[in-house]
């Protein structure tokens, strides 16, 4: 798809290749109009707008990600929802998700900001971590339709640090980012409102681990936050709780097909067991169980949007048995 007549007009007059206007596109749709914002930037930067190549436009993406943070961080804390970094894609860049904050995490709320999610959360994570371990200390963010690659009806949790100086640090790190800029990783999923169904498909780090001179500049903050799959998960489960939502997980050996992972480039059985173990635990520490879908339970995932195309194909070859849990209270 092509930029909208009078952007694209824009672009041939000032000689901007095919290239770079084909590379600004994937980005614009992402994330939107800052990223024409920042370009213009760049633009007026250099001798001839005709020089311009997809490699100089890399740098946008960190620009708009520092900018939007720098201008949402302090509504967050203020508990005030904000458009969302990724868009979803369907809309072409016109339109942005939500990020919306359900509370303080970490420490207890001082007098005045009380908040029943976010007591029940801390509590569950407190019996679950037990009292040595730490608490991403943060703001609970919600996300809807605001994970990378715009697929419709994504919900994602995440918890980005108080400081804004740790959660630019962190949107800067390497990894995926795949959800809010700031944030150490993440629990995504998707949810079907009318049918009162969820698959929850992805418990992933948006940035890698320290190690040596990688990420180094993160390694307090992380060190601080290295916990947040647990805390992800159990937001995640206890919001679609309250919600009243039938939910499915995947299953660590069905991730490779979700994310549609080359094979020559397997999972890691390690990243298989984290994922299952994490699931396992949560579960258990809300008084859940994990059951193998009935027919039923398959005849409606399948009838509804949850599963991606990846995913889709694994059931309908193989069945659910081996690809999804379902989450039962007791």
């Amino acid at each position: 798809m092509p930029f909208p007549p009078h952007i694209d007009q824009v672009f041939s007059s000032f000689g901007i290749r095919a290239d770079t206007k084909a590379a600004l596109y994937d980005a614009y749709v992402a994330m939107g109009n800052e990223v024409l914002e920042v370009f213009a930037d760049i633009a007026e930067s250099v001798a001839s707008t005709a020089t311009i190549s997809p490699e100089d436009a890399l740098g946008i993406r960190a620009e708009v990600v520092q900018r939007f943070l720098a201008r949402n961080h302090e509504r967050w804390l203020a508990g005030v929802p904000t458009p969302s970094l990724w868009r979803p894609r369907s809309l072409e860049g016109r339109a942005s998700g939500m990020a919306v904050p359900l509370g303080r995490i970490g420490s207890r709320p001082t007098e005045g900001e009380g908040n029943e999610f976010h007591d029940r959360l801390r509590a569950s994570a407190v019996r679950l971590l037990g009292r040595g371990q730490p608490i991403p200390n943060g703001i609970l963010l919600l996300g809807r339709n605001a994970h990378f690659g715009g697929r419709a009806d994504t919900i994602s949790f995440d918890v980005v640090p108080d400081s804004l100086e740790d959660a630019l640090a962190l949107s800067q790190a390497e990894g995926q980012q795949h959800t809010m800029p700031g944030s150490v990783g993440e629990t995504s999923g998707t949810l079907d409102v009318g049918r009162s169904i969820a698959l929850i498909w992805e418990i992933q780090p948006n940035v890698l681990k320290p190690a040596g001179e990688r990420n180094r500049a993160i390694r307090k903050t992380y060190g601080r936050h290295r916990n947040w799959h647990i805390v992800t998960l159990l937001a995640a489960l206890e919001w679609l709780r309250d919600r009243d939502s039938d939910v499915f997980i995947v299953r660590g050996e069905a991730l490779a097909a979700t994310h549609e992972v080359n094979e020559a480039k397997p999972v890691a059985p390690e990243i298989v067991a984290l994922h299952d173990r994490t699931v396992a635990s949560v579960a258990a520490s809300l008084g859940a169980v994990l059951e193998v879908p009935t027919a039923g339970d398959e005849a409606r995932l399948l009838d509804s949007a949850v599963m991606n195309h990846g995913l889709r194909g694994e059931v309908e070859e193989r069945g659910s048995a081996a690809a999804i849990w379902h989450l039962k209270r007791l």
